[in-house]
């Protein structure tokens, strides 16, 4: 597993976004963000909660 797919995953293991959705730009995009920021969106991600089921559509699905 590459660097970026690993970050992608760890986004994807906390709810943060679902991989499917995202066209090739958007993940080589995401793949840019650093280690210490997904661990931010990750810790917001766990002190929100899950997202709604009806708007799993929306990205990244909490407030920023």
């Amino acid at each position: 597993m590459s660097d970026a797919q690993s970050k992608l995953q760890r986004l994807e293991d906390a709810g943060i976004l679902d991989q499917k959705q995202f066209s090739a730009e958007e993940m080589a995009l995401v793949a840019t963000i650093t280690d210490d920021e997904i661990d931010v969106l990750v810790r917001l991600r766990q002190k929100l909660g899950a997202p709604s089921a009806d708007k799993n559509h929306i990205r990244p699905n909490f407030v920023v």
